[in-house]
């Protein structure tokens, strides 16, 4: 279901949280993430995982959702922030403190960190700094992910090193992939511009029309007449026409003229002979 807006945004429709036993439905403003290409980031996120967690990993994809300036200050307020620069848009990688903290401890392999309740944070985001190797380590992790970014920002730049939240623009989308095994944590997604247009995903292959039939006309004398004298036709009437005698004739689907040729009979069945193909036709 969709709909438009007074500013021309498409919405979609969405629900909210359970009430009881009823979710309100609401309307949102869509994403111009493309699912398609969440999905492809998504993929080669948990291969980057999968070297560093162990071939268990397990990932679950957000849906796409666009969002505005307070949704996205609540998620950068507490997360490290890693700006990947590009042609198309800007993508940020939002890593929560807490699951930084349980990551950076497990690539060290110094086990799992969940229940720490003060977990480590960059210089002026906290109370406690991450040490330079620890920081080091998170900066690799999240340049190795931002290879995947690819299908969303292209032609992508260098990761920035770790950010606050002042030092990078707000993002207009969000999706969030949650890892479950053998670590549980979250890493957000965020654009900063919109992405154009992309246009239609594809075209069939020429098989595919195999079956559908097109009914072309032969036009071989061409003429005109005015209203008028139409209504006034009888049979054996003779009429005028503005086609010279032996002038090529024309091959038409609807008003489109798909080629040139010669009008005829073989084997007792209408044909045409094609001399010339309209420049355009065969696309």
């Amino acid at each position: 279901m969709t709909g438009t807006s007074r500013c021309r945004t498409i919405a979609h429709a969405t629900f909210g949280q359970r009430s009881a036993r009823v979710r309100r439905l609401r309307f949102v403003p869509r994403s111009s993430i493309p699912v398609a290409a969440a999905c492809v980031v998504a993929n080669g996120i948990r291969e980057t995982l999968r070297e560093l967690l162990g071939a268990g990993c397990e990932l679950v994809l957000g849906e796409p959702a666009a969002i505005g300036p307070q949704a996205w200050a609540q998620l950068a307020s507490d997360a490290l922030l890693f700006l990947t620069r590009g042609r198309e848009t800007d993508i940020v990688l939002v890593l929560p403190q807490h699951d930084a903290r349980r990551l950076v401890l497990r690539a060290f392999g110094e086990g799992d960190d969940g229940d720490a309740t003060d977990p480590g944070t960059l210089p002026g985001l906290g109370d406690r700094a991450y040490s330079a190797l620890e920081l080091h380590a998170l900066e690799r992790i999240a340049a190795r992910c931002a290879a995947a970014f690819e299908p969303l920002c292209a032609e992508r730049q260098d990761v920035s090193h770790a950010l606050g939240a002042h030092e990078v623009p707000a993002c207009v989308a969000y999706f969030d992939l949650r890892v479950h095994a053998p670590l549980a944590l979250t890493l957000g997604i965020g654009i900063v511009r919109e992405l154009p247009d992309p246009g239609p995903t594809g075209a069939l292959p020429p098989r595919a029309l195999d079956s559908v039939t097109l009914e072309a006309r032969a036009v071989f004398a061409e003429g005109t007449i005015d209203a008028a004298a139409f209504v006034t036709l009888r049979p054996g009437q003779v009429l005028r026409l503005d086609t010279k005698v032996g002038a090529p004739a024309s091959l038409k689907c609807g008003a489109r003229r798909l080629a040139t040729g010669v009008p005829g009979v073989v084997a007792s069945r209408t044909a045409f002979l094609v001399h010339d193909v309209a420049m355009g036709a065969q696309r």
